[in-house]
């Protein structure tokens, strides 16, 4: 009966005095989301390269399906990597980079941030199609394969 009273007042002493929680890890990017997403985009990226490592050693880059679908995993591995590099540029800009409102709008093209920043933006949206059009051509050559085989 008398230890529910103290089981409160011990529970109230350690939550007021407990000390402020503090971080474990300490990044340079604007939030822990934006962390979680390169790591995500890295593991893409390894997967995508474990993927070609285990097509070719396991010797089935010659049948059809699998060149396209080598040439789909590099694509996406390699835009996984811009990706990356764009995300980690783009979160360092101290600047900037768009100057004026409406139609007077230009760009800012000072450095080699700026430069490496809009390369990797055109690269993001140029390495994509062709990437899932080879995946596309791998998963038609495979289904192809397969109703080819079936009775």
């Amino acid at each position: 009966m008398y230890h529910r009273p103290a089981q409160i007042l011990l529970g109230l002493i350690l939550v007021l005095f407990s000390p402020r929680p503090s971080p474990a890890l300490e990044v340079l990017w604007e939030t822990q989301g934006s962390y979680v997403h390169q790591m995500a985009h890295l593991a893409f990226a390894v997967a995508m390269i474990f993927l070609i490592y285990e097509i070719k050693r396991g010797e089935l880059r010659g049948e059809p399906g699998f060149r396209c679908l080598i040439w789909a995993c590099a694509l996406l591995a390699i835009w996984n990597v811009d990706a990356v590099i764009g995300h980690a540029l783009d979160w360092t800009l101290t600047y900037p980079i768009i100057l004026g409102t409406g139609l007077d709008r230009r760009l800012l093209m000072e450095n080699w941030h700026t430069w490496a920043y809009y390369i990797t933006k055109i690269n993001h949206f140029l390495l994509l199609p062709p990437a899932i059009y080879f995946f596309y051509r791998s998963l038609k050559r495979f289904s192809q394969r397969s109703e080819s085989k079936s009775p």
